[in-house]
């Protein structure tokens, strides 16, 4: 049987800090005579709106949208309060261990224990209080982990052989005749597939930092820089050099290695050439972009082909299992949701 996805980093509540001044608590809402304060919701909300606005073009954000946005945030602080009150009823427990072993997967995110205190602080969050939060988490995970998992039903074949014709007819441009939600499912898949069919190279980068705007004593750096490039590729390996020098904080580790990327992962000035290249070559001249300079190298390339059912099969099948899981706890926290006295108070 397979287990749900559920991970510390999708069940903890990020902590940001909130950019509103002393301001006094409203009640938002009421979860059987636990509150949801505003501040709480202020928390969660601060770094999702901060993402939406950086994701959205200006002249989409509105009012209602931002409302829908606080609805959605209000509506999840409610489930997690939900399913916290179930399983304190359910008498779940988390040991010591599990919630040192939660704390040092989330240090991890941070580049020091300093950092992480820091973080702590300025949410005024003791590592009692983080430690309260990250049990409440845990225990959250374990009665999904009971009460959901069991209900969830594993696709078929045949389910997902229909799922891979619905996005063969995606991507001819045909209609699904799907609902809207579903049918973007789809388009992601179709459009992964594409990918994953088209021609493919496998690149090495060599990148000097040179961003646009970048004054005359920065572009001179960037110009030496590069000529020591070409100097050492005269009698040093690619890889070498890549090592070295490339500041890629990315690829630099891996020795400039990007992987295998399309067409439509590239620039299109970057595309452009690099797909005319032969396997071993290398750009003379580095390609310029408004990031900096890219010496590039072709390690592989794979054509077009074709990829038929048995390839993603088992990818398929995954997806649908997380669908018919989250089907499953949808209609777990609805089930809470009918027996709790929940009011809410919103105030936008």
């Amino acid at each position: 049987m397979k287990k749900i996805v559920v991970s510390f980093a999708s069940l903890f509540i990020a902590f940001t800090v909130f950019a509103a001044s002393q301001v006094v608590d409203k009640t938002l809402a009421v979860v059987n005579g636990e509150s949801i304060l505003s501040s709480e919701f202020n928390s969660l909300f601060a770094p999702i709106y901060e993402q939406y606005e950086k994701a959205t073009p200006k002249s989409s954000q509105t009012i209602q949208k931002e409302n829908e946005l606080k609805d959605l945030v209000l509506n999840q602080k409610i489930d997690d309060v939900l399913l916290k009150q179930q399983a304190k009823k359910q008498n779940i427990k988390v040991s010591k261990k599990e919630i040192q072993d939660g704390l040092t997967e989330i240090k991890k995110r941070f580049s020091s224990d300093a950092e992480f205190k820091n973080e702590l602080k300025k949410e005024n969050m003791t590592i009692s209080d983080f430690e309260k939060k990250l049990n409440d988490q845990i225990a959250i995970m374990k009665l999904v982990k009971q009460n959901v998992e069991p209900k969830v039903k594993s696709p078929t074949d045949v389910e997902a052989k229909a799922l891979y014709e619905k996005i063969r007819v995606k991507m001819k441009g045909g209609k699904t005749n799907l609902s809207p939600e579903d049918d973007f499912l789809v388009e992601n898949l179709a459009t992964a597939l594409k990918r994953m069919s088209g021609e493919q190279l496998r690149l090495r980068q060599i990148f000097i930092a040179c961003p646009k705007g970048a004054n005359e004593t920065e572009t001179k750096a960037a110009q030496a820089k590069i000529a020591t490039v070409k100097k050492e590729l005269q009698n040093k390996t690619f890889t070498d050099v890549a090592n070295q020098y490339s500041e890629d904080p990315v690829s630099k580790g891996r020795n400039g290695d990007l992987g295998l990327v399309a067409k439509d992962d590239l620039l299109p000035n970057i595309s452009k050439v690099v797909f005319s290249m032969k396997v071993g070559n290398y750009t003379n001249e580095p390609i310029k972009t408004d990031t900096g300079y890219h010496f590039v190298k072709v390690e592989e390339k794979r054509a077009k082909r074709d990829i038929n059912f048995d390839d993603v099969k088992g990818d398929i099948l995954e997806l649908l299992y997380q669908a018919n899981a989250r089907v499953a706890y949808n209609d777990y926290v609805n089930t809470l949701k009918s027996k709790s006295n929940i009011k809410i108070n919103k105030t936008w």
